[in-house]
């Protein structure tokens, strides 16, 4: 997944993946469409291959690339049970009213005799 969102970030690529999810195309195409020269466009399109977000097959003395769906529906699903799980916990608030006790609770332990901060001090010795 990672090769996958490092791929995407770059925003050529992401062009690249936009215009393949149109049809498959030859590099030429591609790079004309992008407004990039065809060696830019080919490293992007390999990095893609690389990353398994596009295919391609050789017709001739073209290289054709086609998108491959699948790396970005299982993408868009990690993504959407991301969201699923900070929703249901609460959202955004709930979520920063839970942080904000933990942090609370945490340094009323650390005040306490013997907690985490009197053990340090004891340690520090005369």
């Amino acid at each position: 997944m990672d090769a996958l969102l490092t791929a995407l970030a770059d925003p050529a690529r992401w062009r690249l993946v936009s215009l393949l999810a149109e049809r498959p195309r030859p590099v030429g195409v591609l790079a004309r469409l992008a407004g990039a020269r065809q060696p830019q466009t080919t490293k992007h399109l390999q990095t893609l291959e690389r990353a398994g977000v596009v295919t391609s097959q050789r017709t001739g003395r073209r290289r054709i690339y086609a998108l491959r769906p699948g790396p970005l529906r299982e993408l868009a699903a990690a993504l959407g049970r991301l969201a699923d799980t900070a929703e249901h916990i609460g959202g955004p608030r709930e979520t920063y009213d839970r942080y904000g006790t933990h942090l609370h609770a945490e340094r009323l332990a650390a005040e306490e005799p013997g907690g985490p901060t009197a053990a340090r001090s004891a340690s520090a010795g005369p």
